[in-house]
């Protein structure tokens, strides 16, 4: 049955068989961070620069101005959408294909589409973000499954041998994520089901009759993520193989924030994990922050430190509040945020700082 429940989850390694229940990261495990697997740089550091400024010269030099040509406002360029699911893969961002080739995440996208839901792909190392044990592909034609005790399968050797872990973030729900232990072809309509319920904001005892309605159908657990309600959860596209842009700027961002998280001592608050292809490469790097759903865009190494000094400030003040209508994240990197439109974003956005 579809069960939505507070309970704390068990070790991200520990899934059973039926991928029931998750466990949060030890102490040991927390103080112990291993290293983002970031691509690896594709091109020269992607500058924006303009006139005769020399390119900056290293990651703390400061960010460069034209006096002639003021920076684009990005709010409005963030796609609406009401949730966000992350199908967690045990492989780096770096080895997924330019565009991804999967049945399951293509059947989730076009249910998602008519509920404002987003899919996508996310990847942390393994203490950090749970993974199925049964599925260590991505989706593509030969991707490796192990199905059934000394069994290893193939993908399209059968119907539902893609399975993942997926986080869901709602704008309905803006104080925490829920943790769905898994999604596969098989329970996708009871999948379904329960995100539409969570993209609405419907009651726990609502989103399970939705979801088990069908006795014939794959039942679904998911569960909300204690301890998890507090934390801020950050994910920078570093889709290479999607744009180069994405996996230099991206990389480069990506490993400068896993420096300033550890420098600060703050990795139990905060959760680091990359993402592919959002959309906008041209504001690379995107950072996506969560629960609040809030879009970066063209951030730079050099602008790493002044970032989270706001995202942590911003999160202290906000993270047990609606979000929508708080002042915008960052505002000169904001992009958008889950749960506006376009207009929606661009009114927040210019709006006087005391009357916001």
């Amino acid at each position: 049955m579809l069960a939505l429940t507070r309970s704390r989850l068990s070790a991200p390694n520990g899934l059973n068989s039926n991928a029931s229940r998750l466990i949060p990261d030890t102490p040991q495990q927390r103080h112990s961070r291993p290293r983002l697997a970031v691509t690896a740089r594709l091109a020269s550091p992607g500058l924006r620069h303009s006139g005769n400024f020399a390119p900056r010269q290293g990651p703390g030099a400061s960010r460069l101005f034209s006096s002639a040509r003021a920076e684009p406002v990005l709010a409005g360029t963030a796609p609406y959408h009401s949730a966000y699911v992350l199908l967690h893969t045990h492989a780096p961002v770096a080895e997924y294909p330019s565009r991804s080739k999967s049945p399951l995440w293509r059947a989730l996208t076009i249910r998602a589409r008519q509920w404002g839901g987003v899919i996508n792909f996310a990847w942390a190392p393994e203490a950090w973000q749970a993974v199925h044990p049964a599925y260590a592909g991505l989706g593509e034609p030969g991707g490796r499954s192990f199905w059934g005790e000394g069994k290893e399968n193939r993908d399209g050797d059968g119907e539902g041998e893609e399975a993942y872990v997926a986080s869901v973030f709602s704008s309905a729900h803006p104080t925490g994520r829920f943790v769905i232990p898994e999604v596969t072809l098989a329970n996708l309509d009871a999948i379904d089901a329960s995100l539409r319920a969570l993209a609405r904001g419907d009651s726990p005892s609502a989103a399970e009759k939705l979801a088990n309605d069908d006795p014939q159908e794959a039942k679904v657990a998911v569960e909300e993520a204690v301890g998890h309600r507090e934390k801020l959860f950050l994910y920078v596209c570093t889709h290479g193989s999607r744009d180069c842009r994405c996996g230099d700027c991206g990389g480069d961002v990506a490993r400068a924030l896993e420096r300033e998280i550890d420098r600060r001592g703050v990795g139990q608050d905060v959760f680091l994990g990359e993402v592919a292809h959002v959309g906008g490469h041209k504001y690379a790097a995107n950072i996506l922050v969560y629960p609040s759903g809030d879009w970066l865009g063209s951030v730079q190494e050099s602008d790493v430190p002044q970032v989270v000094d706001e995202l942590l400030a911003w999160h202290a003040s906000h993270r047990l509040s609606s979000f929508a209508d708080s002042p915008p994240l960052c505002p000169r990197f904001w992009r958008g945020r889950m749960g506006l439109d376009k207009e929606d974003q661009i009114a927040l956005h210019s709006k006087p700082v005391g009357a916001r």
